[in-house]
């Protein structure tokens, strides 16, 4: 399947990619590597930002001078400029091939932390874990360097040693591996029980949505009844990966996307043949994010969570919103620009937000664990009748003073606020007015005003406000079930 972009934006037909967070930051190269046309190279590079580049630019540095330049003209940490080597370096992290360890790494809070490891690779076998952080390389110590400066030491040939030394908690750790050729899976899964497989998805690579389908067929051969999609440290990869696997799951808009001359636009799911887990089918779905997920990973998610395809589980993910092309220079090298703006396709922003969970859960063993427990009340209840029973609910015994007794009104399910927002890991706190509490959900503000029994909000960009009338029994506050469903995307 090819998505049929090409009539959007001249420049994303080119080689458009979600650009992976790890290539975040990228050292210039000093002005004396440039080539002997250095001036026609700084002024292709020029044409390119003018004609493409997302956000504005002051005319006071132009022309450009040096490449140092860049840094001053380029206001995202994702666009710059890259030398043959590094773009060869950059284009390996999207490949499915390299020659390494078989570890993902991201500068987090100025450290080298792993925030996964491949199967089977010499990682995994030494025993390496996310959240290790990678002090020396062969003993010279890696703290003061550019990511990709470090990765490049940790890569190399095949055969070829190479000792890390880590840091876990209070524990210094000194491993040497032996470098292999490591096919970077997209995509695997293994059973959770009850019919419910749990699947990775590690990046969005060329040939993930192939492999993907494949995986749902063997799966439906194997009695599929639910499904957990985990995208947690998934840092990206292409756009069009991302969206032919959203279409597996979902049809209609899966994302909102704009250039530096457009209003946003609508990307629809691509055509889609037969089987039933290619319209979200008869599974039900969780998806898995924390903080680590990003870019196109976030696409993805989004598409879900906005179609009503899947209840998301884990942390706000990582809030990168926008996407980059790769343009080969004539005269040497390539511009790694932000042309485009993505949001939710009910035009949640991302970039700088990231995607908001449904249930919000911190703990990695914990979004499992809450994401079982979800699919498994949908299929073998089939229905809210347990959900809010202390019975089996996870943090019951932490809900002492909840309500968790739905009420029936005009031949409506009403469904007791306060816990709902204890359910999915939220809080409601008392407003500055008295009778007026209110919190937070997709970064809205939502308002409870008690006197007048009614819950008041507003969505980005819109001038009127929306309201729902809540029911008050009890000194306990009521909302409809269906609200629940069409403005917070919870199913029950």
């Amino acid at each position: 399947m090819i998505c049929k972009i090409t009539r959007f934006y001249g420049i994303l037909a080119r080689v458009l990619i979600l650009v992976l967070v790890l290539a975040a930051s990228l050292p210039f190269p000093a002005p004396a590597v440039l080539a002997q046309d250095g001036r026609e190279l700084l002024q292709e590079i020029e044409e390119h930002i003018k004609n493409y580049y997302l956000y504005p630019v002051e005319e006071e540095h132009f022309p450009l001078k040096s490449l140092e330049g860049l840094r001053r003209v380029l206001k995202d940490p994702y666009s710059g400029y890259l030398s043959e080597e590094q773009y060869r370096l950059f284009e390996g992290t999207l490949s499915r091939f390299l020659y390494g360890v078989g570890i993902y790494l991201e500068m987090r809070d100025s450290s080298i932390t792993v925030v996964n490891v491949v199967p089977d690779s010499p990682a995994r076998r030494a025993g390496i874990e996310s959240g290790d952080l990678i002090i020396a390389v062969d003993g010279s110590p890696v703290t003061h360097l550019p990511l990709e400066e470090v990765v490049a030491l940790i890569q190399g040939e095949e055969g070829k040693k190479v000792t890390l030394t880590l840091r876990r908690r209070e524990t210094l750790l000194t491993v040497t591996l032996v470098r292999e050729k490591i096919r970077l899976p997209a995509v695997d899964y293994i059973w959770a029980g009850d019919g419910i497989a749990l699947v990775h998805i590690y990046n969005f690579g060329e040939g993930a949505a192939g492999d993907m389908e494949l995986i749902m067929e063997e799966l439906e051969r194997e009695g599929l009844r639910g499904l957990i999609l985990d995208l947690r440290a998934n840092q990206g990869g292409y756009l069009n990966e991302a969206l032919e696997m959203a279409s597996l799951f979902s049809d209609g808009t899966l994302l909102l996307v704009r250039d530096k001359d457009t209003s946003w636009q609508a990307i629809h799911a691509l055509e889609k043949g037969s089987g039933s887990y290619q319209s979200g089918g008869p599974y039900p779905t969780v998806v898995l994010i924390n903080r680590g997920t990003a870019s196109a990973a976030e696409i993805f998610s989004a598409a879900l969570k906005d179609n009503r395809k899947a209840l998301l589980v884990g942390e706000v993910s990582f809030g990168k919103g926008t996407m980059q092309s790769v343009l080969p220079l004539k005269h040497g090298g390539y511009l790694k620009l932000t042309v485009a703006e993505f949001a939710s396709p009910q035009g949640n922003t991302i970039e700088g937000s990231g995607v908001e969970p449904h249930f919000l859960v911190p703990s990695g063993e914990e979004q499992l664990q809450t994401a079982l427990w979800l699919l498994r009340y949908k299929l073998e209840q089939g229905a809210a009748e347990n959900i809010f029973k202390e019975d089996g609910l996870p943090g019951a015994q932490e809900s002492e003073g909840l309500s968790w007794t739905p009420l029936e009104i005009g031949g409506e399910r009403y469904l007791p606020l306060r816990a709902v927002l204890f359910l999915t890991g939220r809080t409601i706190q008392p407003g500055a007015e008295p009778g007026i509490y209110i919190f937070f959900w997709e970064n809205r503000l939502y308002r409870l005003d008690i006197q007048r029994k009614i819950l008041i909000w507003s969505r980005e960009g819109e001038k009127r406000s929306a309201s729902q009338k809540v029911a008050i029994s009890g000194g306990v506050t009521y909302v409809p079930q269906s609200f629940l469903e069409k403005e917070l995307g919870l199913s029950f």
